[in-house]
């Protein structure tokens, strides 16, 4: 029982942590999935700012114009608290099993594992996990951004766009696109994790230096900001994959059969910069505060509840 209560604290503050950080940098993710999906407009954009200004453009100016940028915000953090409650949670989770492993191990048999190892393994299997568990959530906000920059004048609900993603090819339609998210999320996390504990090890012995004591919230908020940028680099463009297939139907998915495939039909079509890495300047914007955020806040409220 003290096992699932643990699990079940944790997965309750990851998602609030999730909810927090999301409604944060939800202006910047609007504008960033737009940019992303909209490649065949792109010869008339020559940046993501020209997004924004369409945005606020098309609000019909007032208050109107900075509500626009918190758009299907509500939708996206429906999806965000079961998707970082079950990332954080089962990172803890992992990490947990993966010290009684190496435990029963011995410190002279070969199978144990070093502690770095272990935390890029247990950050990519919650990645891994936190993916199949909420992808059709993800599936389905990607669509209604979609429909949202298409100018669509009723926009259905979460669960009613699931239900149309079902009628076109049942549950494999629903994780179309799963596998090469799941892959990114594997070594998005695996880096996060393992980062953001080194970053908090830098951070008390270089930023404010207190090398006995436990992370301050500055020595949190800054590793979680470095750890995320640092992860995000590595897997950027399976994030530009992954949205082209979750938005383009069944072109995109034999344009993009597989993660190989996918990534080099990219780049031979649109380069490194506005291909596999459109938009990366503004994930950053992104990135950095969300990491920022959840990271520290979960190790606060993580700190209070156990």
């Amino acid at each position: 029982m003290g096992e699932w209560r643990k699990n079940a604290e944790h997965f309750v503050c990851g998602g609030i942590a999730g909810m927090v950080a999301r409604t944060v940098i939800a202006p910047v993710e609007r504008i960033k999935i737009i940019y992303q999906i909209n490649s065949r407009n792109a010869s008339q954009q020559t940046g993501w700012f020209d997004v924004v200004r369409k945005v606020a453009k098309e609000s019909g100016g007032g208050t109107r114009m900075l509500t626009a940028f918190w758009k299907g915000n509500s939708v996206a953090v429906v999806r965000v608290f079961p998707y970082l409650g079950v990332q954080l949670s089962s990172n803890e989770y992992f990490r947990r099993q993966l010290a009684a492993v190496n435990r029963n191990a011995g410190p002279t048999m070969k199978t144990a594992l070093a502690p770095d190892v272990q935390k890029f393994l247990a950050g990519g299997g919650a990645g891994m996990t936190a993916v199949f568990c909420t992808y059709p959530l993800d599936l389905a906000r990607a669509r209604m951004a979609l429909l949202m920059e298409q100018g669509a004048k009723q926009m259905p609900s979460m669960l009613g766009t699931m239900k149309d993603v079902w009628k076109e090819g049942g549950v494999l339609a629903l994780y179309s696109g799963a596998g090469i998210s799941m892959t990114g999320a594997a070594i998005y996390c695996g880096l996060k994790f393992a980062s953001y504990d080194a970053c908090k090890d830098a951070c008390r012995r270089y930023l404010l230096p207190d090398p006995d004591g436990p992370p301050s919230a500055l020595h949190r908020a800054a590793s979680g900001g470095l750890a995320g940028g640092v992860a995000q680099t590595f897997v950027y463009p399976f994030d530009v994959l992954r949205r082209r297939l979750q938005t383009g139907g069944p072109e995109a998915k034999t344009k993009y059969p597989n993660s190989v495939v996918g990534l080099w039909t990219l780049y031979k079509e649109e380069g490194i910069v506005r291909g596999l890495y459109r938009g990366c300047s503004l994930n950053y914007l992104k990135t950095v505060p969300n990491t920022t955020v959840y990271l520290a806040l979960f190790d606060i409220l993580k700190d209070v509840a156990c």
